[in-house]
């Protein structure tokens, strides 16, 4: 079989830029205007977009620059590099299921795996974090988000289901 390789969608990741963009300049908007009376709301909510948006940014800036895929699938497994909070390589044996969520107005392809602890053991503490945060909000450690890809994620779980199988016939070497 050949592997499926989706690459991001240019024109989604250049808005999530300018959009990016905009709020770290509303930050640095409320930094310059604190709101009268409530000053230190005003420096925590300037900060905390800068800080945020500006990472979201730097992250979207560096994949218009990359070329790398956002998901690769093929008989070994699902190579997820979706987003901040990618995974990299989960062979099919650590998956037990993939379905699409929703969650505030967004959708996902959630991941369920044998051993997820073992996903959050690899991952740099900040990043441990956000994945911990996420499985609480969602449900899943690995979220594949639908903003970056340029296909369907109800396309992107057929893939996942048809190599799946093959993948369970497919002779081991």
């Amino acid at each position: 079989m050949t592997p499926v390789v989706i690459y991001p969608s240019r024109l989604r990741v250049s808005l999530l830029l300018v959009g990016s963009v905009l709020f770290v300049a509303g930050g640095i908007w409320l930094l310059r205007n604190p709101i009268r009376g409530d000053e230190f709301m005003g420096w925590l909510s300037g900060w905390a977009s800068i800080v945020f948006f500006g990472a979201v940014g730097l992250f979207a800036l560096g994949r218009l620059v990359s070329r790398k895929p956002a998901i690769t699938i093929n008989l070994t497994g699902i190579t997820d590099n979706a987003s901040g909070l990618s995974a990299g390589f989960i062979p099919w044996a650590d998956i037990t299921d993939a379905q699409i969520v929703h969650f505030q107005q967004q959708k996902f392809l959630g991941v369920s795996l044998r051993n997820p602890k073992d996903y959050l053991a690899k991952a740099s503490p900040f990043k441990r974090m956000l994945m911990k945060a996420n499985s609480s909000l969602v449900g899943f450690v690995i979220n594949i988000p639908r903003i970056a890809l340029p296909v369907s994620l109800e396309e992107v779980l057929a893939h996942i289901e048809r190599f799946r199988q093959a993948a369970a016939v497919a002779p081991r070497v």
